[in-house]
């Protein structure tokens, strides 16, 4: 029987694992793992992902100030950035930002100068001390950061402000992809060349945010470009592709991505693994289970799996399962049954 690091290294490598894959962010699962539940689930075959970076951030000539106060019960996360030519601010709670760092032109120029006076270091030898210390159960993803605009769509400006910017401040918005792309560059090649067999890319992609010709122009072409260096260190790349897909199919199809990750059917989505599977064909699929299904009656749920197992992946190869969005409400049953499913199945 293979554990589930090999699983995950079959599924990989397009192989076929003895039992279908099923993984959870660490994050999404509870913190106490002594819970004899949770314990269980390991003893099964669940998977936990932690991501841990391979490279280190240094600032020259900015200075980040952060704190935490405590808003109606929950904690408010509140990040300045302070440089020679002015200073940006962004807050967070529950995961969800409140304010954007860029909301004007000259927010651009700061942010500009932030970029431009950071350096990424490679950072293997943390990297490799902390995976080394994972439990069986545990696998160490290396992540890299968003594509620069996606970074700038998700990170620095909210989708209603990106809209109004990219007709409004389109030189600087352009301006601040390059000075993005030329750090992007940097990043992956210090991703290449460490430790880890999969490499996360976070971009949190919806087709209707960008839509196709976006698409074409800012995110495929860098794609290209880097692509070649993970496949050449053998690399396995996956993009973080949580929402709608339909309107960039055939793009998604040319792009050079060995594994969609976090890939949802409808609702939330809108593509079914069936349709995914036949645009797709050849790529990895490490699909979000929808919140609905972990509703379903046992039996039901353990039926919905068996049938995108058999659309998904018809010869038993190149799918995996997750927990990659929100934690299920009802974990403590719907997770097990899961299980049982794959196991049944194989």
């Amino acid at each position: 029987m293979m554990t589930v690091r090999e699983r995950l290294e079959a599924f990989w490598s397009g192989e076929k694992p003895d039992v279908i894959p099923y993984t959870t962010y660490e994050s999404k699962i509870p913190s106490d793992w002594s819970d004899p539940v949770i314990q269980k689930m390991f003893a099964d075959g669940l998977g936990v992902l932690r991501f841990i970076p391979t490279w280190e951030t240094h600032y020259h000539n900015v200075e980040i100030i952060e704190d935490t106060t405590m808003v109606d019960g929950h904690p408010l996360y509140r990040r300045v950035w302070r440089t020679p030519v002015g200073e940006l601010a962004n807050l967070q709670t529950r995961g969800w930002h409140q304010k954007y760092p860029l909301e004007t032109r000259e927010d651009y120029r700061v942010m500009q100068y932030i970029v431009e006076h950071t350096e990424y270091r490679p950072a293997y030898e943390s990297f490799n001390s902390q995976a080394a210390q994972l439990p069986p159960h545990m696998i160490a993803v290396p992540r890299l950061g968003r594509t620069p605009l996606q970074t700038i769509l998700v990170d620095y400006t909210g989708l209603a402000n990106f809209g109004i910017h990219l007709y409004d401040y389109e030189h600087e918005m352009r301006t601040l992809y390059a000075a993005l792309l030329e750090k992007f560059r940097r990043l992956a090649e210090i991703v290449a060349a460490g430790p880890g067999r999969y490499i996360n890319i976070l971009e949190n992609f919806t087709a209707e945010t960008l839509g196709p010709k976006r698409y074409a122009k800012f995110l495929l072409p860098v794609y290209e470009e880097t692509f070649g260096m993970f496949r050449e260190a053998g690399k396995v790349v996956g993009y973080h592709y949580d929402g709608k897909l339909a309107a960039v199919k055939d793009l998604v199809a040319q792009a050079p991505l060995d594994l969609i990750e976090s890939l949802t059917p409808p609702p939330e989505g809108d593509m079914t693994l069936e349709e995914a599977r036949k645009a797709w064909p050849d790529k990895l699929f490490w699909s979000n289970i929808n919140l609905s299904c972990y509703e379903l009656p046992p039996e039901e749920l353990k039926q919905e799996i068996w049938r995108r197992i058999r659309v998904g992946a018809p010869d038993g190869r190149r799918l995996a399962f997750e927990v990659s969005e929100d934690r299920p409400p009802r974990w403590r049953e719907s997770m097990p049954i899961i299980l049982e499913a794959l196991a049944e199945f194989s």
